[in-house]
């Protein structure tokens, strides 16, 4: 951990509020604490009315915004005092404690507040960092994890229970704020959850979340627990990728909807595959609730969709809550897999959420080696997943209503020759993925250029699949890819074919 604070950069936030969307960058913009998505953080200050008195004011970060990009105008404003006072409330579910907030907001057009906006208002000080640190989840999310939290982070970050987020992780975090605080409290650490850090100026909130990671490092390091294993990355070959499209087609008829892939082999990833206790392992559970809304509570180990289906829908009928509408269960379908010779498969609705559920199951995959490198990793009881699963999920099928009129390709993979370049811009407009072939072009969102020529050998072909882990249609006005067998086979194997 080192701190990214620029005194030239501060200099020029124009005010408190622009100074607290610069060091929430900086935050967000650390793989090691923050995936996409995650951690919020909030300034308490003085709001002017239009007729000029003030008001105490908590801008938190909105709902939805990533932490890595955000600007003033992602912050929520709401009366401090009226926030604070929900908390003397015995109990609030999370929209009664949305309804709650609303009357405080003091901008209308202002983001959805974030869920933790009551812990962001339960802390006295003027700043406060939320994160998910890879590192401190890797010392607590342990069998001794308790043990552990007071022996390395003591009084200067008190460890608050498990809680799901919302009201009542605040009322845990004020009451042991206020129990177990000393001069020296810089944070809270929360169970299975993440970190919390404050302070009264900027740059020390922000580098007091700095030091709580690099203590979680160093000890850590200390164990010998901070190298990952790794192993060879496979070659991407024929085989490959047609069991690439195989696993993609019977991922998408579970799911009911066409599903892109990202496909990871990096060293690291191989690394964790190969190891002998992985599915015990892996097996746990994720390292907080939030992340099995995008990675489920488990993997797929190998390939057998269908079997993965059948024992994820046992889990969801085993500790759904009485009064749960079966309609309102996640559908069963893996979102990742890990196989010894694809690696790790990510699934989603489109390019970019495949890449985002890598990405985090990559955190996983730090925080559970180096847990169990130390101890034994342990997550939360499987109803504990399924209840962030049911409150965050469903996000997927979401966007596919929203969009349904507008981007009828959304989950689609099209290949594209350079006679039918002028067709990229329509296809990403309508929610296809594009591999782009000979194109001159760059690659973007849900777009892959390949520096091939415009012959669909094999060779080409395999680096399509691996892009997005399969072809749905080829876009063309030559004849000769029909005489292709493996683009044949990759074509019979799309989901739209079923």
């Amino acid at each position: 951990m080192h701190s990214l604070w620029n005194d030239e950069a501060a200099s020029r936030c124009a005010d408190a509020l622009e100074l607290r969307a610069y060091t929430s960058r900086l935050l967000g913009n650390d793989p090691d604490l923050v995936m996409y998505g995650g951690g919020n953080t909030s300034l308490k200050a003085h709001w002017r009315r239009a007729d000029g008195s003030s008001v105490e004011c908590l801008y938190v970060k909105g709902s939805g915004s990533d932490l890595a990009h955000v600007t003033p105008a992602d912050f929520t404003p709401l009366e401090l005092e009226g926030t604070r006072r929900l908390l003397e409330q015995e109990h609030l579910d999370t929209d009664g404690m949305m309804a709650g907030l609303a009357p405080f907001k003091l901008r209308a057009d202002a983001p959805k507040p974030s869920i933790e906006t009551l812990l962001h208002a339960s802390v006295p000080a003027r700043h406060v960092e939320h994160t998910h640190a890879d590192s401190v989840l890797a010392v607590i999310n342990t069998s001794s994890g308790r043990q552990l939290a007071r022996t390395v982070f003591g009084d200067i970050a008190p460890l608050v229970p498990f809680r799901h987020s919302g009201f009542e992780l605040a009322k845990l975090c004020m009451a042991t704020f206020e129990r177990e605080r000393t001069e020296r409290t810089i944070g809270l650490i929360l169970e299975n959850h993440g970190v919390v850090a404050f302070g009264d100026d900027a740059r020390t909130s922000y580098e007091n979340m700095l030091d709580l990671a690099a203590r979680a490092e160093a000890f850590l390091q200390s164990r010998n627990a901070w190298h990952l294993p790794t192993a060879p990355t496979p070659p991407k070959t024929r085989a490959s990728a047609t069991a690439l499209a195989r696993l993609r087609r019977d991922l998408s008829a579970v799911a009911g909807w066409p599903m892109v892939l990202a496909n990871d082999r990096d060293p690291e990833v191989m690394g964790f595959i190969a190891r002998a206790d992985l599915p015990d392992l892996a097996g746990q559970g994720p390292p907080t609730p939030q992340h099995a809304v995008f990675t489920k509570r488990v993997p797929l180990f190998g390939r057998d969709a269908g079997s993965y289906a059948l024992e994820y829908r046992a889990y969801l009928e085993a500790h759904a809550p009485a009064d749960q509408d079966p309609a309102g269960l996640p559908d069963s379908a893996a979102r990742i897999a890990l196989d010894p010779e694809l690696g790790l498969v990510a699934a989603s609705v489109d390019a970019r959420h495949a890449q985002m559920t890598a990405r985090m199951y990559r955190h996983d995959i730090r925080i559970a080696s180096r847990a169990a490198a130390h101890d034994r990793y342990v997550s939360l009881p499987p109803a504990d997943i399924l209840l962030a699963e049911l409150h965050y999920g469903g996000f997927e099928r979401g966007l596919r209503a929203r969009v349904r009129d507008t981007r009828p390709r959304l989950g689609q993979i099209a290949l594209v020759l350079p006679d039918s370049a002028h067709a990229i811009d329509d296809l990403l407009a309508e929610g296809s993925a594009v591999v782009a072939i000979g194109v001159d072009t760059t690659d973007r969102e849900n777009l892959v250029a390949l520096a091939a020529g415009a012959a669909l050998d094999d060779e080409t072909l395999v680096e399509a699949v691996h892009a997005f882990g399969g072809i749905d249609e080829v876009l063309t006005r030559r004849p000769e890819p029909s005489r292709s067998p493996l683009l044949q086979e990759l074509l019979s194997l799309s989901p739209l074919r079923r």
